[in-house]
């Protein structure tokens, strides 16, 4: 009699599903998908009430007084904490460092109040979109304009019938996605849609397919070049797109390139046989529409060029902002809250430009930066004070080990090189094990929030209210919060509303909303509408607002078209590891997040995932006397480590897979599990800075291995 449903957003990945929340006496005590939106909730996210009350919960803040990575700490007050981190930012500003702050955090709106106070002090934020996305959003930005939107796939609902839907190295079925995806996808194909899985895992997305294509590793690119080349020299292609809607001259420049990159030229290149490809272009070509979604699994091959091969496939295919093709999202008009800080220039002033690796970067136009450049950026000295909050990079980043060591460093007198690391944790984590001050953070389940950016599957305008639906245990303060603190401390002029509901309030005037009228409408607010063709209104944001399939701005650096051969570490080291290691996903984890590693509901060994068994082709195993569920050893260039083996037909021979994200050593339920990191045995920028794609973001998440018994 005392229950009631309370509307909300989840947070137990980045798709941030609506879900409603039941509460009883002031306790959570159920989780559902809101009808009033997509109306489902994964498995992830009905499991936040274990996360809500785990007794691993942190609620006062902590001060190290060990060495940093010895885990070893005591309580201090809020008061305590917040005077130490603004004598530190103040004394980086005075000494004309403000740029070498970085705060790595998920970024739930583009101007939220963390990226407001990193605006206004002058420094940067980064995240882990480089792991995922970024090197498709500078895709569509080149080619088609527009704002820098996150994971923009197609909208599934909308594929009609002979429609084609290809996923490629996509795990949409057991990935960090909108929790309705699966449900689309079927439904698209009930419709009678075509499913084509393009991946080396035969994952859950192609025990659904119609066509699995196992892919070679890094041939992503290759394969949909081979494709074009198919379209565009039979007359195949969507002439009154390409017609009206490509820039003049690019056409030709793509069909000179085109020439010798036949099926069976790049056959030779993905593995997949050129018939194949040629049964898949024509497939395509005659469709009524043609999905393309990727970058959120695992990215196979250098990620910028496949991003650049697969938009002009679907230039040519006519697929840009069709139903059932790639979506051009519209931003939610909210108002400014001014002053608005227009943050220091990250061409100028970004660290990773501004040291002994800045030509390295001078092409690189995604608007954030990325993740896997931090331990390089702490031994060159760009990088000062870092801030994490919702990530876990001690964990998380490609050679994680090379990490650890950087925020470890000191110089001649004994200091450490970062001369501050502050993270923001529900729970501890291997990151807070090296930070000098650990905050404790609200859950989603207790913090106020505004979401309006137009990424994931929210394809039109668009906002949601995250709300507190229980208290927060003890002193739990949400980061935003505490920016906005550190804001009135050291930005002034830019903080002068009183808290978050109403810097909230300021920005839904335009609409005529508030965060009360919010709540009275059940959270979310929309028009409903998604819009296709948009573009026959005004053109695309290009400068010739045509689609552009020539980049002529990266000429020097032999990207102006994709190029289609394998990735630099899928080349080196071929005879001393002869595997190529891929990562894999499921929906029981999101990334190396304590918040699912640490939940009994989603480590469970029955109705969860217990640990991350290496994958070994059955054949592979049987040629080198390995036994499922025998202990063996991978060893990369940069390290080794032992895992399980599970022998299976669901990989390709050349391949071995990890799950990405295992290998906590923190919290009751981590420790208790098992899995082992994949970080540990992929290399850090520092190493293989010119592996990297540095027009976009980073090209690997895999590595050459070898194993053995």
């Amino acid at each position: 009699m005392n229950s009631r449903w309370i509307p909300t957003m989840c947070y137990q990945c980045k798709a941030e599903c609506a879900i409603l929340a039941r509460v009883e006496g002031g306790v959570l005590k159920e989780i559902r998908g809101n009808p009033r939106a997509r109306g489902k909730a994964c498995v992830k996210g009905m499991a936040g009430v274990s996360l809500e009350y785990s007794p691993d919960r942190l609620t006062r803040p902590l001060k190290r007084v060990g060495k940093r990575g010895e885990g070893k700490f005591e309580p201090c007050s809020w008061d305590e904490a917040l005077h130490a981190i603004t004598a530190k930012l103040r004394d980086l500003r005075d000494r004309g460092e403000a740029h070498k702050l970085t705060a790595s955090f998920f970024p739930h709106s583009i101007t939220d109040p963390k990226w407001r106070f990193l605006n206004a002090y002058g420094g940067f934020i980064n995240t882990a979109l480089p792991h995922c996305d970024s090197a498709k959003i500078v895709a569509c930005i080149k080619a088609m304009g527009g704002v820098p939107n996150h994971h923009i796939p197609p909208n599934f609902a909308s594929v009609p019938k002979g429609g084609v839907i290809i996923l490629a190295g996509r795990h949409a079925m057991g990935c960090l996605d909108d929790a309705a995806v699966p449900r689309d996808i079927l439904d698209a194909k009930a419709r009678g849609a075509i499913l084509v899985v393009i991946d080396p895992v035969f994952t859950a997305d192609a025990a659904k397919a119609d066509w699995w294509i196992p892919v070679r590793p890094s041939g992503d690119t290759a394969l949909f070049t081979g494709m074009t080349h198919h379209i565009v020299m039979n007359g195949l292609h969507n002439k009154a797109f390409v017609e009206n809607w490509v820039r003049e001259g690019d056409f030709e420049k793509l069909k000179d390139y085109l020439a010798d990159k036949t099926p069976e030229a790049m056959s030779a290149v993905c593995d997949v046989p050129a018939r194949d490809i040629v049964k898949l272009a024509e497939m395509c070509a005659a469709a009524p529409s043609v999905g393309v979604d990727s970058f959120k699994g695992i990215m196979l091959g250098q990620a910028l060029d496949f991003g650049h091969a697969w938009t002009n496939f679907l230039a040519v295919t006519g697929n840009i902002d069709n139903p059932g093709g790639q979506p051009l999202p519209d931003l939610t008009p909210l108002s400014p809250v001014l002053p608005a800080p227009a943050g220091p220039s990250l061409a100028e002033k970004g660290w990773h430009r501004t040291g002994p690796d800045k030509g390295k970067f001078g092409k690189y136009s995604f608007i954030m930066e990325p993740t896997w450049y931090e331990a390089q950026a702490i031994k060159n000295g760009g990088l000062k004070v870092l801030v994490t909050a919702e990530c876990n990079p001690a964990l998380t980043e490609m050679g994680q080990e090379e990490w650890r060591k950087a925020v470890t460093m000191t110089d001649d007198k004994g200091q450490y090189q970062l001369e501050m690391l502050v993270s923001y944790e529900i729970m501890l984590s291997e990151t807070s094990k090296y930070a000098d001050y650990v905050l404790p953070d609200k859950s989603y389940f207790e913090r106020w929030e505004l979401l309006y950016m137009p990424w994931w599957y929210n394809f039109g305008h668009g906002v949601a209210l995250r709300q507190p639906v229980v208290e927060a245990p003890g002193e739990c303060r949400h980061s935003n919060e505490v920016f906005i603190e550190l804001g009135k401390r050291l930005c002034p002029e830019y903080f002068a509303f009183k808290d978050d509901l109403e810097y909230y309030d300021i920005q839904l005037a335009g609409l005529g909303l508030s965060v009360g009228k919010l709540q009275d409408m059940g959270g979310l607010w929309s028009p409903g509408t998604t819009g296709f063709r948009k573009y026959e209104h005004g053109g695309f944001g290009t400068p010739s607002k045509k689609v552009h399939l020539y980049w002529e701005d990266l000429e020097e650096a032999g990207q102006a078209l994709p190029r289609v051969g394998l990735a630099p570490e899928y080349d080196a080291d071929a005879g001393e590891f002869p595997f190529i290691l891929i990562s894999y996903r499921t929906i029981f984890h999101q990334g190396s997040g304590q918040w699912t590693h640490n939940n009994p509901q989603l480590r469970d060994p029955v109705g969860g995932f217990l640990d991350n068994p290496v994958l070994i082709n059955a054949a592979t195993a049987r040629r080198l006397g390995i036994e499922d569920g025998a202990m063996v050893t991978l060893r990369s260039r940069t390290g080794s480590l032992k895992a399980r083996a599970k022998c299976t037909e669901r990989i390709r021979p050349d391949c071995l897979g990890l799950h990405h994200g295992f290998g906590s050593t923190v919290g009751r339920v981590a420790v208790l599990g098992h899995g082992v990191s994949d970080n540990v045995l992929i290399p850090d920028s520092g190493m293989t800075l010119d592996w990297q794609d540095l027009v976009g973001g980073e090209s690997h998440v895999s590595t050459r291995v070898t194993v053995e018994s």
